[in-house]
């Protein structure tokens, strides 16, 4: 390879890294074409990239970046997923990894300078995303607003039999 084409991958992969909040290493083993787009096209959904690349020009890239604590772990064939959603990217890596495990295998991670084992980066893929607390969160407050309209919505016979049971307790 060119030293040309190497400055341009590693530029690439520096430019990744900056624009990423977390990376994940894999360990990618006898995929096809059409699985290695397939496992690209679902994180892209997840706003993330997977990348293929020398390890020894991922080393250079890595080094002196906030993911510096993963450069042990880039040995044989490797990837890299530049993710900017931690918890769904991890989804969809746990979950293709779990799908095609003689294929691909988790090997650590990278956040905000710290090295997350596969078991955590398996922790977190079990997280629930920013959307599902999102409709947690608006379940936990509609639900008062619901039983008001309920209330709301009753007979007055059945608020009177319920008020005066409040009033009992009291």
């Amino acid at each position: 390879m060119l030293k040309n084409k190497k400055a341009e991958i590693v530029a690439k992969i520096k430019q990744r890294l900056s624009e990423s909040d977390a990376v994940f290493v894999v360990n990618q083993n006898r995929m096809t074409v059409a699985e290695s787009e397939d496992l690209r096209r679902r994180l892209k959904n997840a706003d993330s990239s997977y990348l293929v690349a020398k390890n020894t020009l991922a080393r250079l890239a890595v080094g002196g970046s906030a993911f510096e604590c993963i450069l042990p772990h880039l040995e044989g064939q490797t990837a890299l997923v530049f993710s900017k959603n931690i918890t769904s990217s991890a989804k969809v890596i746990f979950e293709y990894s779990s799908k095609n495990e003689e294929k691909i295998t988790i090997i650590c991670g990278g956040y905000d300078k710290r090295l997350l084992s596969a078991s955590d980066v398996r922790m977190l893929a079990q997280l629930p995303s920013i959307d599902e607390l999102r409709a947690k969160i608006v379940a936990v407050i509609q639900t008062p607003a619901r039983r008001m309209a309920t209330l709301l919505q009753a007979p007055a016979c059945q608020i009177a039999r319920v008020l005066k049971g409040y009033s009992e307790k009291q």
